[in-house]
């Protein structure tokens, strides 16, 4: 009786996390709260932990922006971060968030199956809605990726 007494609160317990980390996803108060860097580590945690990616990140000091060009901005990463999990067929994700010469710049850059940007992906609503969100807070927003290379993701704004 002891183990699968044990064994459902295990699962229980996955579960709790798993329903945390969606909530997150939904709604990510830490990214008023704790700001950006905070919010784009916990995605990449949830990342690594939902899809055993080796997701490594180098991240600046927390960016001087507005709260909504950080939302902005954890949108898109969210949505490249899921792009990733879901179609890139790729082992390892780079995310980096570097502040020079007075612009910040988001990048996501994966070694998956890559794809033709080129080419429309109807239903896709993430690649039209990450270079909207990149213009609405003034941003630039660059996709490079080609089959069999992976994809790089890349948002600059300015800083300041």
């Amino acid at each position: 009786l002891g183990e699968p007494l044990e064994y459902i609160l295990l699962l229980a317990e996955a579960g709790l996390s798993e329903m945390r980390a969606l909530i997150f996803e939904l709604r990510p108060e830490s990214l008023q709260t704790e700001g950006l860097v905070a919010a784009l580590t916990k995605q990449s945690d949830a990342l690594r932990a939902r899809h055993k990616l080796d997701v490594v990140t180098r991240f600046d000091p927390e960016p001087e922006i507005s709260l909504e060009a950080k939302e902005a901005l954890y949108r898109i990463a969210q949505e490249a971060m899921h792009n990733v999990a879901r179609h890139a067929h790729a082992t390892r994700v780079e995310l980096s968030l570097l502040n020079a010469d007075g612009a910040l710049t988001l990048e996501i850059r994966d070694n998956g199956k890559g794809f033709d940007p080129a080419q429309p992906y109807p239903g896709h609503l993430g690649l039209k809605s990450m270079p909207e969100r990149a213009a609405h807070i003034g941003g630039a927003f660059h996709i490079e990726s080609r089959p069999g290379a992976g994809t790089v993701i890349t948002v600059t704004v300015p800083n300041g």
